[in-house]
């Protein structure tokens, strides 16, 4: 079916007085091609600006900004829709998702009416966990600005920049932070990592990874369990020749 002849049942069910605001999200979205994401978005973003109240349109809106770097306004979306028509939100495949996505959206929005560096945190470690490292990049920042002096959410940032690929952006930042403590053991392994791995600098890198592993031997470094030592220890080893 063209879209000549959409627009002529458009007007014929206008003309019914049906709910003909639902109609051009439940058809012409699906003549937009599955990797069109940007007509995609263009597209549904121009029905809820007409129909801010599209619940249909929020929960297609939202799964194209999952698949894209605005999954916090996806996450947002949900909640948008769940508050609007519970029921519907549940029995679309995006449900599996629901209790993240209400559990974030209201998390970013206390963060921001509040600005507490805490929540930002928590925010942050919740993105990071699950792997969203733009959205736990954002958090990390907002909570730097309160406070600068947080050394385990600068490393956090820096990491969350080598994973989106800012690789100088992160080395940069991971000298600074040894600069001002050179004996963190976090700060010394993963500018070696960074320096090493990703900038191809060896025997710079090598430099920061020795440094990490007499901190491991000599020191005793604020590790979350053993399983984490033996890793990180392994780790060592591995980058540094020994295995």
């Amino acid at each position: 079916m063209d879209r000549l002849k959409i627009a002529v049942l458009l007007l014929f069910f206008m003309s019914l007085n049906l709910e003909a605001k639902e109609f051009p999200v439940c058809k012409d979205y699906f003549f937009i091609k599955e990797n069109q994401t940007e007509e995609k978005q263009s597209f549904l973003e121009k029905i809820l600006n007409e129909n801010p109240g599209n619940v249909e349109c929020m929960i297609k809106l939202s799964s194209v900004y999952l698949r894209t770097d605005k999954v916090s306004e996806g996450f947002d979306l949900i909640r948008r829709a769940y508050v609007l028509n519970p029921k519907f939100v549940e029995k679309q495949k995006i449900s599996k998702i629901l209790d993240l996505a209400l559990r974030l959206s209201r998390l970013k929005e206390i963060a921001a009416r509040d600005n507490d560096c805490e929540l930002w945190n928590e925010l942050g470690d919740t993105y990071f966990e699950i792997g969203i490292f733009n959205e736990a990049r954002f958090s990390y920042e907002k909570s730097l600005e309160l406070d600068e002096n947080q050394t385990k959410i600068d490393i956090l940032l820096a990491i969350c920049d080598g994973n989106l690929d800012f690789t100088h952006t992160s080395a940069n930042r991971l000298k600074r932070i040894v600069q001002r403590h050179p004996y963190n053991f976090y700060a010394n392994y993963y500018l070696g990592k960074v320096l090493k791995n990703a900038l191809d600098n060896k025997k710079e890198g090598q430099k920061y990874l020795m440094m990490a592993e007499y901190l491991i031997k000599y020191t005793k470094p604020d590790f979350e369990n053993e399983a984490e030592v033996s890793y990180l220890k392994n780790d060592l080893e591995f980058e540094l020749g020994e295995k």
